[in-house]
């Protein structure tokens, strides 16, 4: 009797054990069908962070003074903000907006003459902001994801050159004064922009990235130039100060065109966090007209930070 009820419990346990083993492994390859799964959309927004230091070609009046912005340095920052969501497993949308600060090259210097001196001052400097929006479409070649985008980009330059002279003296008799001549150039224009960018994995947390776009933007240029000038005269009948003030103001349509190349190399620590390190070029064409050439590169080492939120 004993052997008998010993015997049934024993074989109750084991049907038991079984079941819950086809249960677990049944549970698991369910998990692993939807980890897998190519219909899920990752919901989450993907927000980039990216910043630079730029070396330029940009040389305003022709100089090779460093001073007078020969290019022959690293000093012009750049840097953006991407806000990146799929619309379907293969689809997505980017927004992005960047701005480029370009090195204020100033430099003064005094001349000493018979009774005073005259002291003249130069400064330039010139800034550019885009804002791109597009739709892209990702491809799997073997390993590599491949992503083709097309869209719209605003853009948004300004650059100033400006040139101050001060003439003094110890005589009281002498004709003493200052002028302030003023030159600007902005421009505003929208166009369509297209490219690709790639992602290519060397293992579960290392891979190479890169990138190639160009855009071309039509728009409106406005330049201006201003002179003030403040004379004194002992010798006039009038001691009040002389003043001066005589503008102009040019309107222009322009193109803007703009191509832009980077490659890296990525590491990820965690799941939803990624770095990149790498170079990028940037060759813009008609975008300052205050440098002495038509096409300005810009090119340096740039980082980037990538959050899945």
């Amino acid at each position: 009797m004993r052997a008998n009820v010993s015997g049934k419990l024993l074989a109750t346990v084991a049907a038991s054990a079984a079941s819950v083993t086809s249960m677990g492994v049944v549970a698991a390859h369910a998990a692993d069908a939807q980890v897998v799964d190519p219909t899920v959309v990752d919901s989450r927004i993907k927000i980039a962070f990216e910043g630079a230091v730029y070396q330029s070609n940009v040389d305003k009046l022709g100089g090779t003074s460093d001073k007078l912005g020969s290019g022959s340095d690293f000093g012009d920052l750049y840097g953006s903000v991407a806000l990146t969501k799929a619309i379907s497993p293969d689809v997505d949308w980017r927004i992005a907006g960047a701005f480029h600060a370009g090195q204020d090259n100033d430099f003064s210097l005094s001349a000493p003459t018979g009774n005073g001196a005259v002291d003249v001052s130069f400064g330039n400097s010139y800034n550019f902001q885009t804002l791109d929006f597009d739709v892209g479409k990702h491809v799997q070649v073997q390993s590599a994801d491949i992503r083709f985008f097309g869209g719209l980009r605003l853009l948004h330059s300004k650059e100033e050159v400006n040139l101050s002279e001060t003439v003094t003296s110890s005589n009281p008799a002498d004709k003493t004064g200052t002028a302030d001549k003023l030159g600007s150039s902005e421009f505003y224009g929208v166009g369509p922009r297209i490219g690709a960018e790639a992602y290519y994995p060397l293992g579960e947390t290392w891979g190479l990235t890169g990138a190639v776009s160009g855009s071309a933007m039509w728009g409106r240029r406005t330049n201006k130039i201003s002179l003030d000038a403040v004379t004194n005269d002992p010798d006039s009948p009038d001691p009040q100060p002389e003043v001066t003030h005589v503008g102009e103001s040019q309107h222009s349509s322009e193109v803007v065109t703009s191509i832009d190349l980077s490659g890296g190399v990525t590491f990820k620590p965690w799941e939803n966090t990624t770095f990149t390190a790498g170079y990028k070029v940037e060759q813009w064409h008609n975008l300052l007209l205050l440098s002495d050439k038509s096409t300005q590169t810009f090119s340096g080492p740039f980082l980037r930070l990538e959050v899945k939120m």
